[in-house]
């Protein structure tokens, strides 16, 4: 089919995934963007949050992304993100534990985290909930 690309994502430890897929829509650093078939190339960086891709049978799929890079071609995405996980394999209870370190952290209580870490591991452990209740 014309209107289908290549979706791939990579984290520092593992392929993520690589599919085909009808659209794919990521969280750029000025915003999110939607993805077609035919987008002009393109080179962008990635905040926290979340990759909505529509595989071949209009199921949407979620991928939690912690930052990164994502180069955009006609027929292909290529994610290197900081890192990856897909709303299936993210456990709730773990992301629930970093976001109560964080949220000590932001307290002043005594941890090995400083101020700027603990804000950046807030956003994540938030973003991987929320990704996870995603359906």
């Amino acid at each position: 089919m014309a209107s289908e690309l290549t979706l791939s994502v990579v984290a520092p430890d593992r392929l993520v995934l690589e599919e085909t897929v009808q659209s794919v829509i990521l969280p750029g650093s000025q915003g999110y963007l939607g993805v077609m078939q035919g987008h002009e190339p393109t080179i962008t960086s990635l905040k926290t949050g979340y990759l909505e891709y529509q595989d071949k049978n209009s199921q949407r799929h979620y991928v939690a992304v912690g930052g990164g890079f994502a180069e955009i071609l006609p027929g292909k995405v290529s994610v290197l993100a900081d890192s990856a996980d897909r709303r299936h394999e993210i456990d709730v209870a773990k992301a629930e534990a970093e976001l109560e370190k964080a949220r000590a952290a932001m307290r002043g209580d005594s941890t090995s985290m400083n101020r700027e870490q603990a804000v950046l591991e807030l956003d994540k452990a938030m973003n991987l909930i929320k990704v996870a209740k995603m359906s």
